[in-house]
């Protein structure tokens, strides 16, 4: 009986064991072999079913030995797969791609990647295909006129902007304004430059609370995910290879209009006649002065002969320097890529391996920049595919030689270098010219045994030893532990170290070395000199070592029952990076033997040039610092969808950082969304033919940022003393105690809706967002009897809206085909709160250096002094006073308010946008972008007479200036003034009439390719190989102003044209 009931039992153990086996298998794309996420998985003969996970795996218990698996995926030709009993370890499924339906999208956040499909929030995911559009040695520059909503800002009116990239318009005004950068899951806060883009797969772009809200404080201004490439299972060894190679045009010199030789000339010889330079000639500086000046002297006091003076002036009036600046100083640019990688896997292993080397030489001769890249990264399943781990390494060193420092700071130590230079002779050989002393007083003083002290621009580039060099590494390694069927547990770490190295040698032979020995040596009454700085060289060194190390420990849940889906992570992470960074320099420093000498750095010297002149202190470089930065995070994020039409996701975090609160309780803050999706196509009362995808999301929620300048402590800089007068230590204090401190916070509602007509030949997006900022950081007056007059808080509110319209179309889809890909992006914001604003006069809110907030108006605003013509009489600039036209400059400036300046419009464009078309027949591609920046204002410049009748300005706009009555009909350039007048000046550098529309539609680039598949070319090495060729920075279609200047490039000529050539293969 026993005998019989251990049978029984074993017997019943048997058919539960059979109840309980467990299917396993992975899903991928055919062809690519990329995993597939979401793909849904149904058991036919019992309705059970699941969801593939991020890895494209998935797991189903059954009882059933013979069954029908019922695969289907958005995007994916549906399949009926039959399996038999024995089960294998891991059952292999492939999905074949629909060409004319709706293309699966996969979105990563950072933390989870999800199909677009069963998204809430606002995504845009720029693929491979995309990114390697265009050539680049940097990845982030790929991202532009790809993404809607986003945006490159450039230098706007001579102010340098606070972030180079913008999403959805303004998001701080004083905090960090850039977008959080994402590499692999983790924050990347080194160069971005670091990132090899050939080791790129695909980039996201989250743009609202739902998408951004999971990295909480520091999403306020958008993420930038960035997911390398990785290797694939069951996939053979693939080797690619990508070199290409891209000339670019020498900078167009001529491009800002300059005062011509003939009008420099003559204008000095005005100003010397009426006495202009006599305390030049006589100062105790030995003040340097132009070769016409010397000139006029020499014919003055009667050194040469009057005809032999004129002859020389009139000669160098057919001197331009910019000729020599082309030929001397700029080169055609020549950037040089290449990249090589291997990946593939078996159904444990996977792998990619890659190593990439850029070598640029600059239009600035003297100036190139390298890198090397090395990245590897494997994933080994454990235990039966319980176990995943993750590892990998990326390695950048780069070496930047910055030799050439332009022909920006070429002139006279008071002023701009004059037009008519001559930096080299007919052999090309360099010629001296004046610089911080008259020539004669250097020609004196190396008599008396100093060093030579004549300076040669051209030479110096041949003597500049300035170096870069970075290294930088990642080290990822992650565990993803299967739980159950569905739930799995991450583990995630990353340490990243950047060492920075900074090496500025200048030689004895270099004019700033010599200037500074020459310039405290002192001449005994015997002859002998004293140099209390050292013959030799002055090496300046600078070291900065960055280090981050980020823990995340993860649970992922996905469950998918009959027409339910639900997807949900929770975690927490601790982030830690610590930045030190020091500077010094060496004095009579010896390359050779890697010597130096000691420097006296308490005391004060006088000046060769003059026993009168100021004693000086010896400049000390040295400097040391040392920042800690430390984040705490939890968070959580769902996702529900039901019967594949109405989705609801909602995020959480919670962040942590001594930065804020006194109290533990004020140190973090939560950020949380929400969202809503609805399928509208699979309703059943949905008949649209025409258009069989509709969907409609909204969100709602909060994103953070920071501004790492702030604390709730008592702030203060400390500074060594070493450049005061008392060269005594001293702090002054930043900002006084604020324990109410907080993060910044942007509420963000975003309504999208997605759209698809039959056979996908026309599909897109529209989305409307509205952001407010609150508890931004501003200033607020402050008691003068505290001690300081305005106190920096949580002062300061904006309120910003918009709009993205994104229309894909296949117009023709046949061997010859045509693409087009078109986006529209419209977005106003403005400050709705700032305490301070109410102190600032309407002056400091037209001409100051960095944009001042303005209750009202967008935060990078063009303001100006209304314009009221050129007096007829004299050509003086008028503006308006009570109503009038007048020339009173002060009393105009005085009575500026905000209410009464003139408010042209955003420094921003306010619509913006690209139009891409690609045009394709059999292996040849032709792909050509349009890109348009509207809505948006610049300021020119123009002369500037100060106290030299414009030589310091030298604008080219003085040959247009008003010379007599009647001129005022066609110029709007003041007259020279009949005496120095600098609110004359200033009241024609701030007003109206120099503020145009800065809108410009342009051709940005074109890629033209051909592929060859070996299928067709048996003799061909490679499985493929694609040759092409890519043009950028075209030109110019239209543009609103009727300035020469490209509106987007005020200060400088716009990026040069390039054209690459290159060569991708694969086998």
């Amino acid at each position: 009986m026993k005998k019989y009931l251990l049978i029984i039992i074993g017997s019943s153990f048997s058919l539960f064991s059979a109840a309980q086996t467990t299917l396993r298998g992975q899903v991928t794309e055919t062809g690519t072999h990329r995993p597939l996420t979401g793909v849904s998985i149904v058991i036919q003969e019992s309705t059970a079913g699941t969801i593939t996970d991020t890895t494209g795996r998935f797991s189903l218990k059954t009882g059933l030995t013979n069954l029908t698996l019922i695969i289907s995926h958005v995007g994916f030709k549906p399949e009926n797969i039959k399996i038999k009993s024995p089960f294998s370890a891991l059952i292999e499924i492939s999905l074949q791609p629909q060409n004319t339906a709706l293309q699966e999208v996969v979105v990563s956040t950072g933390y989870q990647t999800l199909p677009k499909e069963r998204a809430t929030g606002s995504f845009t995911q720029v693929s491979n295909a995309q990114l390697n559009r265009k050539v680049s040695t940097d990845i982030l520059s790929r991202l532009q006129d790809a993404v809607p909503g986003l945006i490159f800002n450039q230098i706007i009116n001579g102010h340098t902007v606070n972030s180079s990239i913008t999403i959805r318009g303004v998001s701080t005004i004083n905090g960090n304004a850039e977008p959080l950068i994402i590499v692999d899951n983790f924050p990347y806060d080194q160069d971005i430059t670091n990132i090899n883009p050939n080791d790129v797969e695909s980039i996201t772009v989250l743009k609202d609370a739902a998408a951004a809200s999971i990295w909480g404080s520091r999403a306020g201004n958008g993420v930038i995910v960035i997911t390398t490439k990785k290797g694939k299972y069951n996939q053979a060894p693939k080797v690619n290879f990508n070199s290409n190679i891209t000339f670019g045009a020498k900078p167009n010199q001529f491009y800002l209009p300059q005062m011509t030789s003939v009008d420099y000339i003559e204008i000095e010889k005005k100003l010397f006649a009426s006495g202009y330079y006599s305390a030049a000639e006589t100062s105790i500086n030995k003040t340097p002065l132009s070769p016409v000046i010397e000139l006029l002297i020499a014919k003055r006091d009667g050194t040469m002969p009057a005809g032999t003076v004129d002859a020389q002036i009139e000669a160098l009036k057919n001197n331009d320097v910019r000729n020599d600046y082309n030929k001397y100083f700029n080169r055609v640019a020549v950037n040089q890529q290449n990249a090589l990688s291997v990946s593939g896997g078996s159904s444990n292993q996977k792998y990619f391996v890659s190593a990439g080397y850029d070598h640029n030489l600059q239009n600035l001769v003297g100036n190139q920049y390298q890198r090397v890249t090395l990245n590897a990264s494997n994933t080994y399943n454990l235990f039966n595919n319980k176990l995943e781990l993750t590892t990998s390494i990326y390695y950048t060193g780069s070496n930047t030689q910055d030799n050439n420092p332009g022909t920006g700071n070429l002139g006279l130590s008071y002023q701009n270098l004059y037009p008519y230079a001559h930096l080299a002779d007919a052999n090309g050989n360099p010629l001296t010219i004046a610089r911080d002393y008259r020539l004669s007083f250097a020609q004196a003083a190396q008599q008396q045994g100093l060093l030579n002290w004549s300076y040669q621009p051209l030479a110096e580039i041949g003597l500049a030893n300035n170096h870069t060099v970075v290294t930088d590494y990642r080290i990822n390694t992650g565990l993803t532990y299967h739980i159950i069927p569905g739930l799995n547990a991450q583990l995630l770490y990353q340490y990243g170290h950047t060492v920075n190295d900074f090496r500025n040698l200048n030689s004895q032979d270099t004019y700033y070395t010599r200037n500074q020995i020459n310039n405290l040596t002192a001449v005994g009454s015997n002859g002998i000199l004293t140099r209390p700085i050292p013959l030799g060289g002055i090496l300046d060194l600078t070291t900065g070592d960055l280090i981050n190390q980020d823990v995340r420990g993860q649970l992922n849940y996905t469950k998918d029952w009959k027409k339910n889906s639900l997807t949900a992570i929770a975690g927490a992470e601790v982030s830690d990076s610590h930045n030190t960074a020091n500077s010094y320099r060496l004095y009579g420093y010896d390359d050779d033997h890697a010597t130096s000498q000691a420097i006296n750095y308490t005391s004060t010297f006088p000046r060769y040039v003059s026993s009168q002149a100021n004693s000086v202190a010896i400049p000390n470089n040295e400097s040391e610092s040392d920042l800690t930065d430390r984040f705490v995070s939890y968070y959580a994020n769902a996702g529900y969808t039901y019967d594949n039409r109405y989705t609801l996701s909602g995020s959480l975090r919670f962040d942590q950082s001594n930065l804020f609160g006194v109290n533990t309780n004020q140190k973090g803050v939560p950020l949380y969304s929400v969202g809503l999706g609805w399928n509208i196509s699979q309703e059943s009362f949905y008949k649209s033919s025409w258009l069989p995808y509709l969907k409609l999301r909204a969100t709602y929620g909060y994103n953070g940022n920071i501004d790492k300048n702030l604390s709730a402590y008592t702030t203060a800089l400390y500074n060594s003393g070493s450049s005061a007068l008392t060269l005594q230590p001293y702090a002054t204090v930043q900002n006084p105690p604020n324990p109410e401190l907080r993060w910044e916070r942007d509420n963000i509602k975003n309504l999208g809706l997605d759209f698809a007509t039959k056979n996908n030949i026309i599909s897109g997006t529209i989305e409307y967002y509205r952001k407010t900022g609150l508890d931004l950081i501003g200033t607020t007056p402050f008691p003068p009897s505290s001690g300081i007059s305005t106190f920096t808080g949580n002062f300061a509110n904006t309120f910003g809206h918009g709009l993205d319209l994104t229309i894909n179309s296949r117009n023709i889809d046949q061997q010859f085909k045509w693409l087009t890909a078109f986006f529209i992006s419209f977005t106003a914001d403005k400050v709705t709160n700032y305490a301070a604003a109410s102190l600032t006069p309407g002056s400091s809110i037209v001409d100051n250096g960095s944009y001042i907030p303005v209750v009202g108006q967008p935060l990078y605003s063009i303001y100006s002094y209304q314009w009221a013509g050129l007096n007829p009489q004299t050509g003086d600039p008028q503006g308006y006073l009570n109503g009038q036209a007048s020339n009173n400059y002060s009393a105009i400036r005085a009575a500026a308010t905000k209410d009464n300046i003139v408010y042209n419009g955003s420094a921003r464009p306010t619509v913006f946008g690209a139009f891409t078309n690609t045009f394709t027949y059999k292996n040849i591609s032709l792909s050509a972008n349009i890109s348009y920046r509207l809505g948006y204002y610049f300021r020119r410049h123009s002369i500037m007479y100060g106290t030299d009748n414009g030589l310091s300005s030298q604008h080219g706009d003085y040959e247009k200036r008003w010379q007599k009555p009647g001129d005022e009909a066609f110029t709007q350039v003041p007259s020279v003034p009949a005496s120095p007048n600098s609110l004359r000046d200033y009241f024609y550098t701030w007003s109206s009439v120099l503020v145009d529309k800065a809108d410009n539609i342009r051709l940005q680039d074109i890629n033209l390719n051909y592929t060859f598949l070996k299928s067709k070319l048996h003799w061909l090495p490679f499985d493929s190989a694609q040759m092409y060729v890519y043009a950028n920075n075209i030109c110019l279609l239209w543009k609103a102003s009727k300035s020469s200047l490209d509106p987007d490039y005020i200060n400088g000529p716009p990026p040069s044209r390039t054209i690459a050539f290159g060569l991708k293969a694969g086998f």
